[in-house]
């Protein structure tokens, strides 16, 4: 006979002195702890990935590169980033070249948002640009002829 009480949550048997308890009313506690346990371990809601959980430990990496002065140039990142943050090492954010243009030293890329203008992104590929002339009063300065640059890529 199986116990006269029963747990809160899950059911199980929670025999009184005088109850008898039979081996079935353990198969069938098993089974409801199992059943629970198993709804709660592959929550993934409750719980993170293998990846969310690489994403807290390491949820940025910096890295640095020279100017080549190319127009263009990409760099490839070893993951998809969602969002980056490139800057020019040693120089304002913005300041005015001879010809009275804005410099931009700086861009903003996200992965589904698009960007500050300077730099662009697709999946881990990031591409900056080098102006020579001003579009709209505004250059930007991306890859300059042995320029030092940064950029923090987030997870």
């Amino acid at each position: 006979m199986s116990s006269s009480q029963k747990t809160e949550y899950l059911g199980l048997n929670s025999w009184l002195g005088t109850d008898r308890p039979q081996r079935i009313d353990f198969v069938d506690d098993n089974a409801r702890i199992d059943s629970a346990l198993k709804s709660h371990i592959t929550n993934s809601t409750a719980h993170c990935t293998s990846t969310e959980k690489s994403r807290y430990d390491n949820p940025f990496t910096f890295t640095s590169y020279v100017g080549t002065g190319s127009a263009t140039r990409t760099l490839t990142l070893s993951f998809s980033p969602k969002l980056v943050i490139i800057f020019t090492k040693d120089a304002p954010v913005i300041e005015t070249d001879n010809s009275g243009a804005s410099l931009t030293n700086f861009a903003v890329v996200a992965k589904s948002n698009g960007n500050t203008g300077g730099a662009a992104m697709v999946d881990n590929v990031i591409t900056v640009n080098q102006s020579t002339t001003a579009v709209n009063g505004v250059k930007h300065n991306l890859n300059k002829l042995n320029g030092q640059y940064c950029i923090i890529a987030f997870k």
